[in-house]
């Protein structure tokens, strides 16, 4: 179950698979929109409540804080809902940027999450052999078909516990040297060819930092445009990975205008604002 917490004050969520985790999240959202209704007072701490006319006081500051956040969401816990999805703010399909180191707690956490729905699970991948051992570990059955894209030649050797004769896996190989138009064209054929199927598709797209550092600003841009727009007109739920610390703001604020939501994975806990 995953619980979303959405303010009502701005355009701020949170997701998390632990209810006290996402009441902790709301509680310290809350504490900045309303940090001005505390001051010091002696030699203690006093605040007001803006929602109502309660107030309160203690000589310890820590107390003090979190006296004041639980009382904050008392007022808000009716806006935590239960058993949501992260893609459900975009119907299910359509195209997530998730900003976290690529081979982060938070991103393995938000692949599961994001994959978990796919009937069919397509990789675009230079990490076939952790994505496949991350669905062999977390995923409770192998989704009914695997498709990992990928310019390795040998994509999952040295891999255990993995019977590959039954799991139900396709590997399409890429040349090093194709550019853009051609990852585009391999990508399109290998939807139109599951688009007849019926099933969810869900697409987990990790080469994003490659692209950057490979192609100029305008070029990454375009494709990403064309890109997304391909996977949406299959009903896609496609996903996107960058570690926003290594890349400018600049960089990631026009790339992110492509994307349909954009969230940081940090652990457990997604936010989006």
């Amino acid at each position: 179950m995953v619980y979303r917490w959405r303010c009502r004050h701005c355009d701020f969520s949170s997701w998390t698979p632990d209810g006290d985790r996402a009441a902790e999240s709301a509680k310290s959202h809350l504490l900045k929109h309303y940090n001005g209704e505390i001051r010091q007072e002696d030699f203690g701490l006093a605040w007001s409540c803006p929602y109502c006319e309660a107030v309160g006081r203690d000589h310890d500051t820590d107390r003090a804080l979190a006296e004041f956040k639980n009382h904050l969401f008392e007022h808000v816990e009716p806006l935590l809902e239960s058993d949501v999805h992260l893609a459900d703010g975009i119907d299910g399909t359509g195209s997530i940027l998730v900003k976290a180191p690529l081979e982060s707690t938070g991103a393995n956490n938000a692949r599961i999450h994001l994959l978990a729905p796919g009937d069919i699970n397509v990789f675009v991948t230079t990490n076939p052999k952790r994505r496949i051992k991350l669905i062999r570990d977390e995923l409770s059955e192998w989704p009914a078909w695997t498709v990992v894209i990928t310019t390795k030649s040998q994509p999952f050797a040295g891999i255990d516990g993995i019977d590959f004769d039954t799991v139900p896996l396709e590997v399409v190989q890429l040349d090093k040297r194709l550019g853009l138009s051609s990852l585009g064209e391999t990508v399109s054929r290998v939807l139109s060819e599951h688009d007849s199927t019926g099933g969810k598709i869900s697409l987990e797209f990790d080469i994003l930092p490659e692209v950057i550092e490979k192609f100029d600003l305008q070029d990454a841009f375009q494709f990403l445009h064309i890109f997304t727009s391909r996977c949406e007109r299959s009903d896609v739920l496609s996903h996107y990975y960058v570690n926003p610390k290594t890349r400018s703001e600049s960089t990631i604020n026009v790339l992110g205008e492509v994307f349909d939501m954009q969230v940081e994975a940090n652990g457990s806990v997604f936010t989006s604002s």
